[in-house]
């Protein structure tokens, strides 16, 4: 079991993160399970590293919390290729085209990105930055390392809940070769532990609101997805995680 969960972290750096892994490993469906478990524990890597980068320049130096909110966002993008961001902007241009079901999935598949897609990125780029800006002073660096790991465990749970809307893609042949009931369960157990740290770590308050903006978050574009392309995609994935780190980001502004 060790093995599988130890291929199933390469797995998640591989896919999920610019951490290079040049190897050739395993992909059955015990690997491909294990991969999505470790997912939270990526997160917990990205955490670690924001939450590092924000305690040395907010307490260190002198330095102004829009270059931290800068900062932050471009680590970010960094250490996950860019994945998440492109699948925002692949999503804007397809949701935004006003087609039909087929013609948003292939739009979703051009690799180009389009003015709707533009716009979508850059606001939710400049959106961030400002939002990150205007909270990170009197956030706890517990809470900026455990957004990431919020996020990743809600795609556990909108991937092991949700069908695939293509049948071809990298999402469609990770969801056939995956035990989802298995996931699901680890979702629910991820999101059990990350609260219970979050609540011993900063207030029951706070550690509140997360759960309850990733839960209602969740099903609410859980539907959307449905409703509008039929199911999810790898493209959806990566817009439902930096959207779901956006609303948090927004929460903490708000709520803290």
């Amino acid at each position: 079991m060790s093995r599988q969960l130890r291929t199933g972290l390469l797995l998640a750096l591989q896919f999920f993160s610019v951490i290079p892994v040049k190897k050739q490993l395993p992909m059955e469906k015990i690997h491909i399970t294990a991969m999505y478990a470790m997912l939270p524990l990526v997160g917990i890597l990205f955490g670690s590293v924001l939450a590092v980068s924000v305690w040395l320049l907010r307490d260190a130096t002198d330095v102004s919390s829009l270059l931290i909110g800068f900062v932050v966002v471009a680590i970010g993008l960094v250490v996950t290729g860019g994945l998440h961001m492109d699948g925002l902007a692949d999503t804007g241009d397809a949701y935004f085209s006003y087609q039909d079901r087929e013609k948003r999935l292939a739009i979703m598949a051009d690799p180009r990105i389009g003015a709707f897609g533009t716009m979508v990125l850059l606001l939710a780029i400049v959106g961030k930055v400002i939002v990150v800006a205007e909270s990170v002073d009197s956030v706890s660096l517990a809470v900026i390392l455990w957004i990431p790991v919020f996020s990743r465990i809600g795609m556990l749970a909108l991937f092991s809940s949700t069908k695939s809307a293509k049948l071809d893609g990298l999402a469609a042949f990770f969801q056939q070769r995956t035990n989802h009931k298995v996931v699901w369960l680890l979702a629910v157990a991820w999101l059990v532990f990350s609260f219970a740290v979050t609540v011993w770590s900063t207030t029951s308050w706070i550690a509140l609101i997360l759960l309850m903006l990733l839960l209602v978050s969740l099903w609410l574009y859980r539907a959307w997805c449905l409703k509008n392309f039929g199911g999810v995609t790898g493209d959806l994935f990566g817009a439902y995680v930096e959207g779901v780190e956006i609303l948090l980001w927004i929460s903490l502004l708000f709520f803290v």
